[in-house]
């Protein structure tokens, strides 16, 4: 399923068209979709709390060396401090696997997937209050009404569950635009059709749930992601899953299972089996949500399973 090719420096606005990295800009590959990596699943990963370790060695059967890095889908500058250790691994790795790439194809298709259809308006799906607190709350995002209406419920509810987009450069593509530097093609461990099939087979019902939480959540919304931002960095698992609790506890049960089987175990899986032959070529950097690691059922046992050697880093 890889594609290797270069990584540039660019990321896609909601026009389809590319911006470099270092403006300011609202691309719709940022707010709207890798916020579940950090947010309303992070304690589905966990079997228990334990302290995090988020960067390892993993070694093939024939000795073949490559790493596995657990990210945090901000564009916090203290994420983006990478420590000596893992600016070597960037500068010596042939490739850089993510979970997806800002293709323009891929980026126009997920901007018309979150729009519902030309007949039909966010209001149809909610009550008059619950609309009205979606378009306050989307106002801190700078989005205009006449936007929102055209929304689906999950894709409102994704845009409202992480702060306002200030510029656009979160860690999986500073990381990106690192490895480019030194020669490095990008590959995709997902597709957009199976992140969009996460959403879309949840249906209606647990859609407006979801936008109900983010609305709840949204005033204290920027005090929730320092506390995440600071949990990453302190390494406290222990600490994200508290936070990850909270968020779900208002959540219907089969909604809290959907994400646990369909939104980590299931993408492990498919995530594990992908990266495997890019390890055995070696010198690949494995760069994925932080929750994805730990755990039996995480990167690192499965990996583990696998017949590669997994050793923390730091």
């Amino acid at each position: 399923m890889f594609t290797e090719e270069p990584l540039s420096y660019q990321i896609w606005t909601t026009s389809g068209l590319p911006m470099p990295l270092s403006r300011t800009t609202s691309p719709v590959f940022s707010p709207y979709w890798h916020r579940v990596l950090v947010g309303v699943v992070l304690c589905l990963a966990l079997a228990a709390p334990c302290r995090a370790q988020v960067f390892y060695s993993v070694i093939s059967s024939d000795g073949r060396q490559s790493w596995l890095l657990g990210t945090i889908h901000a564009e916090d500058e203290r994420a983006l401090e990478f420590p000596p250790v893992l600016q070597q691994a960037l500068r010596q790795a042939d490739r850089i696997a993510l979970e997806l790439l800002p293709r323009q194809a891929a980026m126009k298709r997920l901007a018309a997937a979150m729009q519902l259809p030309e007949e039909q308006r966010l209001a149809d799906y909610l009550d008059d209050e619950l609309y009205e607190s979606v378009l306050a709350a989307m106002r801190d995002h700078g989005i205009e009404p006449d936007a929102v209406a055209r929304m689906r419920p999950w894709a409102a509810a994704l845009t409202l569950a992480q702060p306002p987009v200030r510029t656009g450069r979160f860690m999986d593509l500073a990381l990106a635009q690192r490895a480019a530097e030194h020669g490095a093609v990008a590959m995709a461990l997902e597709t957009m059709d199976e992140q969009l099939a996460f959403f879309t087979e949840m249906g209606p019902d647990a859609h407006v749930a979801l936008l109900e939480s983010a609305v709840a959540d949204h005033a204290r919304g920027r005090q929730a992601f320092e506390s995440l931002i600071k949990a990453y960095l302190d390494g406290d698992l222990e600490q994200l899953v508290e936070l990850a609790e909270a968020e779900l506890s208002g959540l219907p049960a089969e909604i809290r299972e959907h994400f646990r089987e369909a939104g980590i175990l299931q993408r492990n899986r498919n995530m594990a089996r992908r990266a495997q032959p890019l390890i055995e070529q070696g010198r690949t950097l494995i760069a994925v949500g932080a929750l994805h690691l730990p755990g039996p059922e995480g990167l690192v046992a499965l990996l583990r399973g696998q017949g590669n050697q997994v050793e923390a880093i730091y």
